[in-house]
């Protein structure tokens, strides 16, 4: 008789720098908007993370910030790219430079 496949390994959460689960999407270490400089003495007003629905489900992830409702792929009006919904917060991109909005 065949042996029962492997159950997935217990893990951490699979954030970044902790053990994935196995399928577990993985997320880089990206520094916070706190941590950013722009050129130019150039900065983003605030951003306000108000509602965070992460989903394994891409379709069905949502945020609000500053009060706006967004998902994956949409610009705020404050300027960056909403690359992804992580489980930690949101990864955004703003002139070429990745960075994490977190959950507060």
């Amino acid at each position: 008789a065949a042996a029962p496949p492997a159950a997935p390994r217990a893990g951490g959460a699979g954030g970044a720098g902790g053990s994935a689960t196995a399928g577990a999407p993985s997320f880089a270490a990206l520094p916070t908007l706190a941590q950013m400089r722009f050129g130019d003495g150039e900065s983003l007003p605030p951003l306000h993370l108000d509602v965070h629905v992460y989903s394994t489900d891409p379709a069905q992830r949502f945020v609000f910030i500053n009060g706006r409702r967004y998902v994956e792929g949409m610009r705020l009006r404050e300027g960056p790219l909403l690359r992804r919904i992580r489980p930690d917060g949101v990864e955004l991109d703003y002139r070429g430079q990745a960075f994490l909005l977190p959950r507060s």
